[in-house]
Formats: C-alpha cells, structure tokens, sequence
C-alpha cells in the first residue's frame, strides 16, 4: 500500500487501519487526516458499524442465495490469514 490516505483512498485503508495491520507510515498519514476530515471520519464510523453488524449475524440468519454470495465474494475478495 503505497498510496497516500485522502478522502480519495480512504475506503481502500479502512480494513486494514481497523485490523491495525497498515504501516505505521501511513498508519500516522490516515490518522492525521481523519482529524482534520468529519466527512472521512463518518465513513470510518459507518464502516465500523456494518463490519459489527455483520460480525454479529450468523450465517444461519441469510436466505441461502445470499449466503452463497457472500461466501464467493469472500472466497473471492478476502485474504483471511
């Protein structure tokens, strides 16, 4: 991740800066401009709140075509060490 954090590339850090796995670097660089950025902090709040919610679902609670979906965008998309 060499890309500098603004409200442009904000959405692309927002797993890593709430799993803490981003570099110090740029760990510092996102901070900094969430305190200067209400619009930015907003979508890290809303963020953290669908990532909550969807933590607390289990997968019993989808209709099954949607669990399927999910489970081929994760398989997909997601590198889960």
């Amino acid at each position: 991740m060499h890309a500098k954090p603004g409200c442009c590339n904000v959405v692309r850090f927002l797993a890593d800066y709430l799993e803490k796995r981003l570099d110090s670097s740029v760990r510092t660089e996102l901070e900094a401009h969430l305190q200067k950025c209400p619009r930015c902090v907003t979508q890290l709040r809303s963020y953290e709140s669908t990532v909550s919610l969807l933590r607390s679902l289990r997968e019993d609670d989808l209709p099954p075509d949607l669990r399927l979906t999910v489970r081929s965008f994760l398989d997909a998309k997601c590198h889960n060490n």
